[in-house]
């Protein structure tokens, strides 16, 4: 859920029900893009000729992503506002990793018995899975257990940066100067092949990260001419990367061509839709179920693509394509609620405070002089000596 906070001091606390929902309709489309948008081992044949009509419009679903990114750089921001980093890093490993670790496990577990329909457990077998634990297998150069995965190293980037900000002390100046200077670092680092740069600042979704956090300091700051101008120019590196790099990833991924057009249309679309979920009366509805919704988006982004895929494989033939459909949204619907209900309620809250209590203690212990019983016995002669002289 997105979570309550006061947008300035002595202001009541907003809880952004409208951009739960928003959440939820990101992670949805993304659902139906894996499922009838782009062919996969789902079904007997391409979803081009089993969903003719509907794939016209889901193979847009794959822009999911880049949503969940503005809306990552508007609640993130707004969670780390005022938080030391102890408690900024223990949100997010009480947020991410609970749902996770099941999330892995469970489609190990799917890869393994389904081997002859995903090459995923013959790629990285048992020592590749345990990798995948911790959320770094990018960075050893290992697969993911699942495609969708792959957002996660993403977002792990940013929350780097922001942890970052949160050490320096996060402010409103230092927020527009790193809208200001993060994408065009990005694309300078690839024009110079500064492969270490490029892997770190990721210049294809950096500035949908900074359109969220300007549209907050928006919210939270009100709106100048500064913030409008970043915000234009994040919006136009943004819509030369829907227009190019999307364009081209959808021909590779999906195996079917976007318009330009419509691309540039689902941009403004969804800077739109956030701007109304936050600045309009649409967020101050206070409808819980929309809440409920934005609490299955995260389990639901994980458990929908393998599984999914794997039932509607074992389904599609003995029923209509639309009713496997509706069955495999239903069932990884399902799946997200227990992971949601039996795993991050419980587990996450109390992984986040002994995380957070780790971490204040670690930072508050003071420095020790060195025990001399530690010392081996040339420092302790050395340590003789000094005193001497």
């Amino acid at each position: 859920m997105v979570e309550a906070r006061p947008m300035r001091a002595g202001e009541p606390e907003l809880r952004l029900r409208a951009l739960d929902g928003l959440r939820y309709v990101a992670a949805m489309a993304v659902a139906l893009f894996h499922f009838t948008g782009r062919d996969s081992p789902a079904w007997g044949g391409s979803v081009r000729e089993v969903f003719p009509f509907l794939s016209g419009f889901t193979v847009y679903g794959g822009y999911g992503p880049y949503l969940f990114f503005m809306i990552s750089g508007f609640v993130v921001l707004m969670s780390a506002w005022g938080r030391s980093v102890p408690a900024f890093i223990a949100s997010r490993v009480g947020r991410l990793y609970p749902a996770y670790w099941v999330a892995v496990l469970l489609i190990a577990a799917v890869v393994y018995v389904e081997r002859d329909l995903f090459a995923v457990w013959g790629d990285l077998g048992a020592p590749g899975v345990a990798l995948n634990l911790t959320m770094f297998q990018s960075a050893f150069g290992v697969g993911h257990v699942d495609g969708v995965f792959w957002t996660l190293w993403v977002e792990l980037k940013f929350y780097l940066l922001l942890g970052v900000m949160v050490l320096v002390g996060i402010t409103r100046e230092r927020m527009l100067l790193l809208c200001l200077l993060w994408p065009v670092a990005g694309v300078l680092a690839v024009q110079a092949d500064a492969r270490l740069l490029v892997t770190l600042l990721e210049p294809n979704f950096a500035p949908f990260f900074c359109i969220g956090i300007l549209l907050y300091l928006a919210l939270r700051e009100a709106w100048s001419v500064t913030v409008g101008l970043l915000l234009a120019a994040n919006a136009s590196y943004a819509l030369w990367i829907s227009t190019t790099f999307y364009v081209d990833w959808s021909l590779a991924i999906a195996g079917a061509g976007v318009s330009v057009r419509a691309m540039s249309l689902l941009l403004v679309l969804c800077i739109g839709a956030v701007v109304v979920c936050t600045m309009s009366p649409v967020a101050r509805l206070d409808w819980r179920w929309l809440s409920v919704l934005g609490a299955l988006t995260y389990p639901l982004y994980l458990l929908h693509e393998v599984p999914g895929w794997t039932l509607i494989h074992h389904l599609e033939g003995a029923l209509p394509a639309y009713g496997v459909l509706a069955i495999a949204l239903c069932a990884v619907t399902g799946a997200a609620w227990l992971v949601h209900r039996l795993v991050e309620r419980p587990l996450g809250p109390v992984l986040r405070r002994a995380v957070e209590r780790d971490l204040d203690r670690s930072a508050r212990q003071p420095v020790r002089p060195a025990d001399e019983s530690a010392q081996t016995p040339l420092e302790r002669q050395s340590r003789v000596r000094s005193s001497r002289t």
